[in-house]
């Protein structure tokens, strides 16, 4: 019966490791996305053209975001979405806020 009890506890615990590291992944993932999304409206609203630093550094951030994702470090993949975003969003003003 201990070994029943033990067996169950390493379980759980297993599950709730692999659970909480696929929760990180998943937060990332969706960080990544959302990265994405602003880097496609700030391209529609012509970033490219007339906020091409903003925009190329968005996607330059959202490149190191998903190497990092890759190689594991899903906290530095988020700071790097992150700071995508805030330069999507930066291009969106200074191109004019989008497509009209």
């Amino acid at each position: 019966m201990k070994k029943f009890w033990a067996g169950t506890v390493l379980l759980l615990v297993c599950a709730a490791l692999v659970g909480c590291s696929t929760s990180r992944y998943f937060s990332t993932s969706n960080r990544i996305e959302e990265a994405k999304e602003a880097l496609a409206k700030a391209k529609g609203a012509g970033a490219e053209t007339k906020a091409p630093m903003d925009y190329y550094m968005a996607q330059e951030y959202i490149n190191y975001g998903i190497k990092e994702s890759m190689e594991g470090d899903n906290k530095q993949a988020q700071v790097f979405a992150g700071k995508s975003v805030k330069h999507s969003e930066a291009a969106i003003q200074k191109a004019g806020g989008g497509a009209k």
